[in-house]
């Protein structure tokens, strides 16, 4: 067994370094906005991962911060916790995050990559080149109850199961990652993707991911 420290884990938000992923895991029963002691930790969390060593960064939180088409959460016209992104989408967008995982609502989805709540490709499972968004999951079919969706499927909603299942992450190397979605019962892979790149591409500007400039600076 292997053992990755974990650094801030007394502060209930934490960093996790392991293998050629870092993983910022968010503490959602405390603040998380703008000007918060956990926010500032998630920014340096985010932005001081080395790429070239770690090119897949990945955040995580147990409320759904970023989308979820939940029956709960479409009621409320959000689509997420109340002020659960507004703060955290720019940090996501800025430093370039890959997936964004959240769990509390008992299903699985998965959304197109997104930013402010518009796809920006077409394309569904096979991701290459520049990612200009976010991919975001719910994996909360890990017990109890399941929870029930919207029954109007938003155009950012890839993939739905009202099932227990759980998700894994491959990293065949610094330019291939595979995330797929089984289900409990059978072990069976349901949903799956892959995103192809290289270091060039973490590098380039995507929209609100590098700090404005003009032409005095």
């Amino acid at each position: 067994m292997y053992y990755y420290p974990a650094e801030n884990r007394a502060n209930f938000w934490y960093k996790v370094d392991y293998g050629m992923f870092r993983f910022c895991v968010a503490d959602s029963e405390h603040d998380w906005r703008e000007g918060t002691p956990q926010y500032k930790f998630i920014e340096e969390c985010l932005s001081t991962v080395d790429r070239k060593h770690q090119p897949w960064l990945i955040f995580a939180a147990h409320w759904v911060l970023g989308y979820s088409s939940n029956s709960w959460y479409a009621d409320q016209g959000s689509f997420e916790e109340p002020e659960g992104r507004e703060s955290l989408q720019k940090l996501w967008q800025r430093y370039r995050v890959d997936i964004a995982f959240f769990g509390h609502v008992h299903n699985y989805e998965r959304t197109c990559p997104l930013y402010q709540s518009q796809c920006v490709t077409n394309e569904r499972s096979n991701y290459s080149g520049t990612m200009n968004g976010i991919i975001f999951v719910v994996a909360g079919g890990g017990g109890s109850h399941l929870s029930s969706y919207t029954s109007a499927i938003p155009k950012w909603s890839v993939f739905r199961d009202k099932d227990y299942g759980f998700t894994k992450l491959t990293a065949f190397n610094h330019s291939s990652l595979l995330f797929e979605y089984k289900k409990s019962s059978d072990g069976k892979v349901y949903d799956s993707f892959t995103i192809h790149r290289d270091y060039r591409d973490v590098l380039g500007c995507v929209h609100d991911s590098c700090f404005p400039t003009t032409l005095a600076t």
